[in-house]
């Protein structure tokens, strides 16, 4: 029981991982760039672990965490 729950573990660990890097240009200078590489390298490993378990809203997350930076970058420009 403990093997089927391990994969969505490491899957939601990843994600808020990602997640978690937006805060990161708060404390650093250059810390979007930072942001970038970690959000991609964190959306890319969760992609594929939720495609090996099938779950295609799970692979929907992934995708919106892979193009979130952009956004994030977008609204900062619009925004000053």
């Amino acid at each position: 029981m403990e093997n089927k729950k391990l994969p969505y573990i490491m899957y939601w660990t990843i994600l808020s991982i990602g997640i978690l890097s937006f805060t990161i240009p708060f404390f650093q200078e250059y810390g979007i760039i930072t942001t970038l590489i970690l959000t991609l390298l964190c959306s890319l490993f969760s992609w594929a672990i939720a495609m090996g378990l099938g779950k295609r809203n799970y692979m929907y997350l992934s995708a919106l965490l892979l193009v979130s930076p952009w956004l994030f970058l977008l609204s900062s420009h619009f925004i000053n």
